[in-house]
C-alpha cells in the first residue's frame, strides 16, 4: 500500500498523521476544507520533515476541498490516478468535532459528518478503494461516573455529535 488519503490532514491528529506516513515513505494526499484547521499545520509537517534532511514535499499533495461535495473529493482520486498513484486506503478525520457548537448546530452536523462520510464512502466505491480507517470518538458511549469506558460499553451517545460518530460507525 503506497498511497493514502487523509480526509482532515491539516487537523492536528490529522498533520501528525500525515508526518508519521511520509516518515514511512506513503504518498499522502490530503483533502481538508480548512474550515478548523490551518494549512499551516501540513507546512510545519514538510518543514519537520526537511529538518530531519527527509524531501517529502512531492509525496504530499494537498487539495483544498469539502467532504460535502462529492467533485471535491473525486478529484482527488482522479488525481491520484493521473498520477498513477491509485488510493488504496483513506484515513478518515474530517468532520465537524465542538460537542456544544453541536447541539446549536445539529442539521450541519449531520450533513457535514454523517452526509460528508456517506460521499466519501460512495467515491471509494466508485474507485474500488476498500480500505478504510474511521475515527470516531468517545462520545459515542453511554456517560458513566467515576468508571472507565473501553469498547465494550453501553453505546449511548447524548448529543448530536456522539449521534453522528455512531451513525457512522454503524
Amino acid at each position: 500500500m503506497n498511497s493514502i488519503l487523509v480526509t482532515g490532514g491539516a487537523g492536528f491528529i490529522g498533520s501528525h498523521t500525515c508526518l508519521l506516513l511520509l516518515e514511512k515513505d506513503y504518498e499522502i494526499f490530503v483533502i481538508d476544507s480548512f474550515t478548523n484547521s490551518s494549512p499551516k499545520s501540513l507546512e510545519k509537517v514538510q518543514e519537520i520533515l526537511k529538518n530531519k534532511d527527509i524531501n517529502k514535499k512531492v509525496k504530499l499533495h494537498i487539495i483544498k476541498g469539502d467532504i460535502k461535495n462529492p467533485n471535491d473529493i473525486e478529484r482527488v482520486f482522479r488525481m491520484s490516478n493521473k498520477l498513477n498513484k491509485k488510493i488504496e486506503a483513506v484515513i478518515h478525520f474530517a468532520g465537524l468535532k465542538s460537542v456544544s457548537d453541536s447541539q446549536f448546530k445539529p442539521f450541519l452536523y449531520w450533513e457535514n459528518n454523517v452526509n460528508g462520510t456517506i460521499n466519501l464512502l460512495k467515491i471509494m466505491e466508485k474507485y474500488n478503494c476498500k480500505n478504510f480507517i474511521f475515527s470516531s470518538s468517545a462520545t459515542v458511549y453511554k456517560s458513566k461516573l467515576n468508571k472507565l469506558l473501553n469498547e465494550d460499553s453501553i453505546c449511548d451517545p447524548i448529543n448530536p455529535y456522539g449521534n453522528t460518530k455512531l451513525t457512522i460507525e454503524r
